[in-house]
């Protein structure tokens, strides 16, 4: 996909003007070539101290930026680097249609620590790519500096950006990160048995009557934390043999599919539903991939089990509380988290109360200001963004709410508890 396609020069021109105003860092777009669509110049300080353009360390440059929006797509989050002289860069990925179409970069900066030594090694990396006047100096005054939390938080503000002006795919690399962090969890997993003297098939056993119950319950959290933990088994047992990982998993499928046999579930839908997840486990051909779709045949259990269990409504709950902790930062209304619960809205109103004690609105609002108090502790971003940010009209909203439930403004709040 053309990435001018997607973006338009005006719409660029919006999110880099907001971008540059509220950062004081470049900001520019390249395609998947590492051309640059939009943006002046990523940075002139080559061109600056060697006084000409080189041929070796453009190239090198654009191989750069590839890699690193590449990268960036492959976790499906920002992803930070250094470019060939040394600086700190960050792409964060474009993606449409589940495909990457180019990406943001910006940084071009250093950290504090780096910048005492940072002339030498910018001149000795620069010599790897030309001749160099060995009289050549670089003036600090041109680097800029930057934490390593800023950067962070510039990384955030640019992905909130692609959002906001809904030029990204944000849910598919979201799936993305999901699966880079679920094989995380799983080394870490792994490195804690390795060090341990559990009993694994025993482990195992345990793992799998864990998922059971998360399964006839409903709970995709829990089923999903323990999930990993069953898989972390499983590796370790089978010596990363792929054959027979694939038999384990084959056999934690059937075991489930009893499971949600018992809770209520069709025989005649099972057998479905067993017939296609078999077949698309024995094409899986890749480690990453049969674990992901393990993931995907349990969360497609637990629907189907949350169907027809007597425990109706504390699946119905469950949902709703699910599709408002991932929602409520958006415009969402009581008519969406029925929707989600399969509930008309009286009925959705109604049980939620019963079960939360809360109003749907209180509970929406509690979500709010507690996201808001991270923000404001852990961010620097500014009121009226952390307002936005946490789903709240405009400031005044935000602060009359805040001010509410914490009898202080957030702006005090935030006063406070980072001087203490």
């Amino acid at each position: 996909m053309n990435i001018k396609t997607l973006i338009n020069p005006r719409r660029f021109n919006r999110i880099s003007k907001e971008y540059i105003s509220r950062t004081g860092l470049s900001l520019v777009l390249v395609n998947l070539n590492g051309d640059i669509a939009y943006g002046k110049s990523q940075c002139t300080l080559c061109e600056k101290l060697l006084g000409r353009p080189e041929k070796a360390l453009i190239d090198n440059c654009r191989s750069k930026m590839i890699s690193i929006v590449n990268e960036a797509f492959r976790w499906g989050e920002g992803y930070i680097s250094t470019c060939p002289i040394g600086l700190i860069i960050f792409a964060v990925p474009i993606v449409s249609c589940k495909k990457l179409a180019g990406g943001f970069l910006s940084g071009f900066s250093v950290f504090p620590e780096m910048k005492k030594d940072m002339d030498e090694e910018i001149l000795r990396n620069l010599k790897e790519f030309c001749d160099l006047d060995y009289n050549l100096k670089l003036d600090k005054n041109d680097l800029k500096v930057i934490s390593r939390k800023d950067i962070r938080d510039r990384v955030s503000l640019l992905f909130m950006l692609t959002s906001k002006y809904r030029i990204n795919d944000i849910n598919y690399l979201k799936e993305i990160n999901e699966q880079c962090v679920q094989q995380y969890k799983i080394a870490n997993f792994l490195e804690d048995l390795i060090r341990s003297t559990y009993d694994v098939r025993k482990k195992i056993f345990d793992k799998q009557d864990e998922i059971i119950q998360a399964v006839k319950l409903g709970d995709k959290a829990k089923g999903k934390e323990i999930l990993n933990e069953f898989l972390g088994s499983i590796i370790f047992e089978s010596g990363m043999n792929f054959e027979i990982m694939k038999m384990r998993i084959i056999e934690l499928v059937v075991i489930i599919s009893r499971a949600a046999r018992e809770a209520g579930v069709e025989a005649r839908e099972l057998l479905g539903l067993n017939y296609s997840y078999f077949i698309e486990l024995n094409k899986v051909k890749d480690q990453d991939e049969l674990l992901y779709k393990l993931n995907e045949i349990l969360e497609s259990f637990i629907d189907k089990i949350s169907k027809s269990t007597d425990r109706e409504k504390m699946v119905k709950i469950f949902k709703m509380r699910e599709y408002i902790n991932l929602n409520f930062t958006k415009n969402i209304k009581a008519s969406d988290v029925a929707k989600a619960s399969l509930l008309s809205v009286s009925r959705a109103l109604h049980l939620f109360k019963e079960e939360t004690g809360m109003s749907f609105s209180d509970y929406m609002t509690k979500l709010r200001i507690d996201y808001a108090k991270y923000l404001l502790l852990n961010t620097e971003f500014n009121i009226e963004d952390i307002a936005s940010l946490a789903g709240f009209y405009d400031q005044s909203h935000f602060s009359k709410y805040f001010k509410k439930k914490e009898r202080i403004t957030p702006f005090r709040f935030r006063l406070k508890h980072r001087s203490v």
